[in-house]
């Protein structure tokens, strides 16, 4: 059983937060209850992850050119504040995603949500916005390889 607790984005000594625990989130993912999870559209799985990375882009992308340290992290907090209610919004559209079906099943699964959803309810800076976009990067990774996995069982 996957532990949703095990990603913490805050804990910068977790060496395997993008590997072992990232593989795990993956396989809880693609498969429910030990079977094959069909709800899982990759396309948009991959679309959550796309928009994390343009707010992770866009928060830390601010001019930062000739400022010092303390004023480059002001202004990425600032950049944080403005963009945050936009980022925590994704969890309504990952809801969304997992009550519409298309083809007889939803767009993504609840072991998605909740994986997401966990990751999101950490973000409270640009910090862990990063870690949050990481961590999704290395899931679509290891979920990418569950699916190869299983074509290679139908060849």
């Amino acid at each position: 059983m996957f532990n949703y607790e095990d990603i913490d984005l805050n804990d910068d000594n977790n060496l395997i937060i993008f590997s072992k625990i990232a593989e795990d989130a993956a396989k809880h993912i693609y498969y429910e209850n030990n079977k094959l999870a069909k709800s899982n559209k990759s396309t948009q799985i991959r679309k959550f992850y796309d928009e994390l990375c343009m707010w992770e882009n866009k928060v830390n992308s601010v001019n930062l050119n000739s400022i010092n340290k303390e004023e480059k992290e002001q202004k990425r907090k600032d950049s944080f504040q403005q963009y945050a209610p936009f980022i925590y919004m994704m969890k309504a559209k990952v809801a969304y995603s997992q009550a519409r079906k298309s083809g007889g099943a939803t767009l993504v699964n609840e072991n998605f949500s909740k994986v997401f959803n966990q990751c999101i309810d950490q973000i409270k800076d640009h910090k862990t916005l990063r870690r949050a976009k990481l961590f999704m990067e290395a899931v679509i990774g290891f979920y990418k390889l569950e699916e190869s996995k299983k074509g290679k069982q139908n060849d």
